[in-house]
């Protein structure tokens, strides 16, 4: 009997471990440092239409589309769609996934990406 319960509590929380790490999270709690950043956000001025475009990720083969609506910038990809804030004069950031897009200042038609530590240049292919 002792074994049926040693096997029956395991079972119970192999299972209650699979559903909850299958369950999509569709909210993001605000950090702190989001806090900020919208606050710095509402007192910059930004021509974020600058950034409105469809990129390329070379390296991942991954397009990602930034576009606004309702005055907020978004960041789309074929399974997200995440707010951007603006962290400065020419820099978007993404906090969820820690995300950064900075314009170039000699090329209208790419962005620096970084994100933990990683550094890339994404194309633009489409202005929208």
């Amino acid at each position: 009997m002792k074994n049926v319960f040693q096997i029956t509590t395991v079972l119970f929380l192999l299972v209650q471990t699979i559903g909850y790490s299958q369950t999509e999270s569709t909210t993001s709690t605000p950090t702190k440092q989001d806090t900020v950043l919208q606050k710095e956000s509402s007192k910059t001025e930004t021509d974020t239409k600058k950034f409105i475009g469809t990129y390329l990720l070379e390296e991942a083969n991954f397009t990602l589309e930034i576009l606004a609506e309702n005055d907020k910038m978004y960041i789309v990809t074929s399974f997200s769609k995440d707010l951007l804030v603006i962290k400065n004069e020419t820099t978007l950031r993404e906090p969820t996934r820690g995300v950064d897009l900075e314009l170039i200042k000699d090329d209208k038609n790419a962005l620096k990406y970084t994100q933990n530590g990683y550094v890339t240049t994404i194309k633009r292919v489409k202005s929208n």
